[in-house]
């Protein structure tokens, strides 16, 4: 009975695994507006979702490799790096929202919901002051990369906001439905 469950339970993980890498991938390609996309979302719900964390990190990876395929190639190494690099923000925000319960979930939910655009903004902005020679290696320069970015900022972080809300909103009812009322195993 016992393998009867566990391989039950690796139906559920490896079918949500699916789901959220076609849903980051679909929603990465096919963003109404650029940086608007579930990629953030992905990450933090394979976060909070997934016991292993090697589970968790291969899902934003995978969707980054899939769709880096599909896309325009970045201008530097370095600042790609960056952008994947930033993808562990959310992912550990993930993780943080697991271990937490009540009011300090909440608490979570909310840093889910706006860290990791902000992150994501501070950190490759900078890289692509630094490593690109677009902008003046000046304060000025660092404010004028910074003001460029604040389009790309708000885009994502209404695509957090967006897709973070329909996931949990879909993984809730999902939850229902089953009959599980604890929210992660």
């Amino acid at each position: 009975m016992k393998q009867k469950i566990l391989t039950s339970q690796n139906a559920r993980d490896l079918t949500l695994f699916a789901l959220l890498l076609a849903i980051g991938v679909v929603g990465r390609l096919a963003s109404p507006t650029w940086n608007f996309t579930p990629l953030a979302a992905v990450a933090i719900v394979g976060g909070f979702y997934f016991r292993h964390i090697l589970a968790a990190l291969l899902l934003p990876v995978s969707v980054l490799a899939l769709s880096d395929v599909m896309l325009p190639a970045h201008d530097s190494l370095p600042v790609m790096f960056s952008v994947h690099l930033m993808l562990v923000v959310p992912l550990m925000l993930g993780r943080l929202a697991r271990r937490t319960a009540g009011w300090q979930r909440v608490a979570s939910w909310g840093l889910c919901g706006f860290v990791p655009a902000t992150a994501f903004f501070l950190v490759t902005n900078l890289a692509v002051w630094a490593f690109k020679s677009s902008y003046e290696p000046t304060l000025a320069g660092l404010a004028a990369c910074y003001t460029a970015g604040l389009p790309f900022y708000r885009a994502m972080l209404a695509g957090d906001l967006f897709y973070l809300g329909v996931l949990l909103a879909c993984f809730a009812v999902a939850r229902a439905l089953s009959g599980q009322a604890e929210p992660c195993r």
